[in-house]
Parts: structure tokens; sequence; C-alpha cells
């Protein structure tokens, strides 16, 4: 459905102005979205939790104005056992026979959009992803609830721009801004909801384009969404600031168990997908298996039931989380809640229950921060630690390296905390938890970088690039950075400052080219060049990259670039190297055709 003929030239989209406004729009649905879907969900697990399960997980404060668990009952265990199961069902039946894109997490479902279906989600698709969600959270399924509220979001982002007959870039951004809206109203997060939803897209990179709309929309969203649900923070925490720098050495030890457990997550993850992908079970039954599944967890462990969002409440206002089951608390207890928040989370999402993965994330960080500050007050009482900043430090980290999204994370938590004090820790911790994980991501639609993303191929224009011909713009190649095979790796790094590269062409002694050596991969450290001098050559640490040929493409040359990590490439005819091609020289030919075709065109 688009607009009637005759309106598409008073409301067509006509500019970054016209996003803009049309993002305003979409923050004011999407906060409506998630209010709706947060009142419908908090009140059947008021039912489900208080009167079937008879446990009360906890209501953080920033949801307190919808309902909260009240008149538990007796603890349960025939309704812990099956009714993640039967909500399971449940859900199955909703993506086998109504809506398959409602299963999952939903956010990997927004990132392939954004990457490989310009943009766009069906409509029905936000309604069945917010039915199946309540159903999976309130029959205690392990997840978390950004997954709906992006998507609701999204869904009202990607259908104006179809009812507007916008193109495949502007329907990406209001995408990516009803994803912020939705983010930023749920967590209470304006700010954090922005970033999460540009960044979250990539591993190494951030969609700046749609960073102004996505402001524009989490802001409205968040102020629709307080104006009703009331002002205030998701978490109501004290005041606290790092001033006790003997702290540093824990929050540096905080990052190394959110990389080492961060891992274990990821991997879970993608095995039980992987596993329940290939069950031989009819597809509506298998998030009904899965949460069987967690229903045995759970009997041991009560606290993995929902999003974990009430427990970590429960531990900011200073409650020792004692085991409901078993009646023990202490450090090893919180680190067992967070190992088993990681199974229970990869068995409801991964086997096609509905839920989001960054509220279990938060969850399992926080448990993990909560450990090591837990611990840390038994191995050295005198350094009277409080325990809270560790959980909501570990929180933001956990998430920053199982998502690859470092500012996401900070920024997430100090918006749902109303502070930015714990900002310095969270830098320390995530970027170590960042760094450690740069080969994994929950998310497996995520692209590296906007150059290999197909939603970016309009800024290279990659048709124009595969109709050069490198012989079109080039009669001569630069040759300074080639050298011998039998120099040394030494003498190459006393001479690379004078010839400022870092990347080398490396030929044979008749000139045929043998590959590219980078000093940026292979470097010698100065303690060790007296030790090591003369004794390893370029031609034993050469890497294998294709060279071109003068009749080859642009398009080809570039993506060899990208594909082998390196600044140059060489060029090749009947085996000799004529020299070498650097990225500034392709973006060079391509923006002389870029003009030479305008001229031609404003000529005729």
């Amino acid at each position: 459905m688009r607009l009637p003929y005759g309106l598409n030239s008073l409301f067509s989209i006509q500019g970054p102005r016209s996003i803009y406004v049309y993002s305003l729009l979409i923050g004011l649905l999407s906060g409506f979205g998630a209010y709706g879907f947060n009142w419908a969900l908090t009140w059947t697990e008021s039912f489900t939790f208080g009167n079937l399960i008879g446990y009360d997980p906890g209501t953080p404060a920033g949801d307190l104005h919808f309902h909260s668990v009240e008149n538990v009952g007796e603890l349960s265990r025939l309704w812990i056992l099956f009714l993640p199961a039967f909500g399971g069902l449940l859900v199955g039946l909703i993506t086998s026979f109504f809506c398959p894109e409602a299963q999952g997490g939903g956010t990997d479902s927004l990132i392939h959009a954004f990457h490989f279906n310009e943009g766009k989600i069906r409509t029905k698709v936000p309604f069945y992803k917010a039915i199946a969600t309540i159903l999976t959270l309130g029959s205690g399924g392990s997840g978390g609830k950004e997954g709906p509220t992006a998507q609701i979001g999204a869904g009202f982002g990607s259908s104006l721009a179809n009812y507007l007959g916008a193109g495949a870039r502007a329907r990406r951004t209001l995408m990516l801004a009803g994803t912020a809206g939705g983010l930023g109203a749920i967590f209470r997060a304006p700010l954090g909801g922005a970033i999460t939803a540009v960044e979250m897209v990539y591993q190494e990179d951030i969609e700046s384009d749609s960073l102004v709309p996505c402001i524009l929309s989490s802001v409205t969203a968040y102020l629709t969404y307080t104006s009703i649900a009331g002002s205030g923070s998701i978490f109501s925490v004290q005041e606290y600031s790092l001033n006790d720098y003997r702290h540093i050495p824990l929050y540096i030890v905080l990052g190394l168990l959110c990389y080492v457990v961060g891992y274990f997550f990821v991997k879970v993850y993608h095995w039980v997908q992987d596993i329940f992908s290939k069950l031989p079970l009819p597809n509506f039954l298998k998030p009904a298996f899965g949460g069987l599944i967690v229903g045995c967890i759970a009997l041991l462990v009560p606290e993995v039931l929902g999003s974990g969002f009430g427990l970590i409440q429960r531990m900011i206002n200073g409650e020792v989380l004692t085991s409901t089951s078993f009646g023990f608390s202490g450090p090893f207890f919180l680190l067992a809640v967070a190992i088993f928040k990681v199974f229970s989370t990869s068995l409801t999402v991964g086997s096609g229950s509905s839920g989001g993965l960054l509220g279990p994330s938060f969850a399992i960080g926080g448990m993990l921060g909560a450990f090591v500050g837990t611990m840390a007050n038994v191995l050295f009482p005198e350094l009277n630690i409080i325990v809270f900043p560790f959980l909501l430090v570990g929180m933001g980290s956990f998430f920053a390296g199982v998502a690859r999204a470092p500012i996401a994370g900070m920024i997430m938590v100090c918006d749902m905390i109303g502070s930015y004090a714990l900002l310095p820790a969270l830098m320390i911790v995530a970027m170590i938890a960042v760094v450690l994980s740069h080969k994994i991501s929950i998310y497996r639609n995520q692209i590296k970088n906007r150059f290999l993303s197909p939603s970016h191929h309009w800024d290279m224009n990659q048709d124009i690039m595969d109709r050069i011909r490198i012989i079109d713009h080039f009669t001569e190649f630069r040759k300074y950075a080639m050298v011998s095979e039998h120099l040394s790796l030494t003498q190459l790094q006393s001479n690379a400052p004078g010839i400022q590269a870092s990347d080398f062409i490396l030929i044979g002694s008749n000139e045929e080219y043998k590959g590219i050596v980078s000093l940026r991969k292979n470097r010698i450290l100065p303690e060790y060049e007296q030790e090591l001098k003369n004794l390893i050559t370029c031609g034993e640490i050469v890497q294998d990259v294709p060279p071109v040929c003068q009749s080859d493409t642009l398009g080809k040359a570039l993506r060899i670039l990208l594909e082998y990590d390196v600044d140059k490439l060489a060029i090749v005819e009947e085996n000799r190297c004529l020299g070498y091609l650097r990225y500034i020289d392709l973006f060079n030919a391509y923006q002389n055709e870029v003009k030479n075709k305008n001229k031609q065109s404003k000529s005729v």
C-alpha cells in the first residue's frame, strides 16, 4: 500500500529533513508500541509466576508502574517443569503456521533485513513477534524483551517507508530508527537505544548515516513511553564513583571472565541453533522440546527463568541472592546462575522460541560481575568492596563482548541506571572483553564493516567499479614498496619508515611476483632484533595475495584488497610485476570516472 496519486510530492521523502521528520513519527509510534507490549508482558508474568509457578523473580524499578508479582503461592515443581514447554508449543504453532520470522532473537533477523533485504519487514511480523515473546517469557522462557520492541519499531519504520514509496536506502534508515525507538523506550535509554541500533549491524563499524534519525526516534520513543509509564531509569541505583584505584585489577579480572564466559555463550548458542535445525522433529515441536529442557534446568535453578532483570534489581538493592531450591548463597552460586543462564537462554532462543539476547546478556554479565565483587569481598575484606558496581559493569561489558558493540554496551548501562559515574570502569572492562572477542559474535548476520555490506554498494557504486578497467586509468604504476624475497625481515623493518609503507610487494630475481609481506602482521620486537637478525627472510613469511592484470577491473582489485586485508595490490603481466595500486589510487580513478560521466551527461 502506498500514498494515493497526487500526495506523493507532498509527503514523499525528498532528503535528510524528511527522514528526520518521519523519525520523530516512528519514535512516537514505537513508544506507544513498547508501552503496550510491556504492559501485556508484565501482567502475564504476574499471573504465571505468581499463581502458577509460585516464584517471585523480582521487578526492576522502571517496571513497577505496570505490575509486580504479588500473592506468590507455593513453589510448584510441576509448573516449573512443564510451563516453559507449553509456552514453547504455542510459540512453535505461531512460528510454523502464521509467521516464521517471529522465532528466535529478533535482532539477528533485523540485521539480516538491513544487509540483505533492503530493510523490508512484513507488516504482520511485529504483531506476531510480540505475542510469541509474551508467551515465551510469560511461561518462564529465558530471553529478553528487546527483540519484539525493536521489531515493533523496525516494523513501523519499514512499513512507513513502503507506504511513502521510499527507496532501499531510506527504508533501511527508517527501519533502524524504529529499532532505536523500541530499544530506547523499553530500556528507558534514549542515547543507548540509538547507539545500539547503529552499532549492532556491524562487527567493526557503525551505520553513521542513520545516527541522527536513530537519536531522534529513540528520544521521542523514550519521552512517549515515560510520559505514560513515569520517569526514571529502568534500575534504581544509589550513587557510586570509582575512587579506589585498588579495585582496577579486579575490573581487569572481570573483563577476562566476561570474555571466557562470552566465548562459551556464543559457542553454546550457535551449537544449540545448529542442533535444533537438524533435529528430526516437526518445527512446531522444537520450541516445546527446548522449553522442556529449560524446565529441567529451572527445577535446580529457578533463577534462570525470565529475563533476569528482577534479580539484578534485587541485588542492586543489597539483597543477598540465595538459592530457591537449595538455600545456599555466595559467589559460586552467582557464577552457577550465570552458567545455567547461558544454557537456558541458548535452549530457549536457539530452539525457536521468541526472545531477545540482549536482556539475558545483561543478566549473565551482571551475575559475573556480582561473582567477582562477592569473591573479592571474601578474599580481600580490607578493600570494602560494594558489589553492585561490579554487577553493572559486568552487564555492559559482557554484552559488548558477545555482540561486538563496545559503545552500545557502555552507554546502554549508563542510561539504564541514569548515571555515567561507572563509565571509566565500563570502558576498562568492555574494551578488554571486546578486544579479546574479536573473532566471535552472538549475531550471525553481522557484517564486518560498511565496505562488505550489500547495503552500501551504493557507496562505491560497484556497477561502475566493475566497468572500469585498470588500463583505462593507469599506464604507469608505483614501485617504491617492491622488495626482494631474499631481503631479511629486520632490514625491511629498518627501511620501512623511509618508504612510508607497511605492506610490501615481494618479487623474485626476475621481477616475478611472489606475494605480499605486511609489517602490520609480521614484526620482530626490538628486544629480539639482534638474536633474529638476518635469520628470517621476507620470502619465508610471504602472504599469498592474488595479483591483477591491466585488463582487470577496479571492482575486482577492490574486492581482493578487502578480502586479504592489504593496502596495495600487485599489477602483473606475463608473470612480471609492473608495480602496484593502493586504495587511494582506486578511489581516485572511481571519482574521475564519475566526474567524466557527469560532464558528458551535462553536455548532451
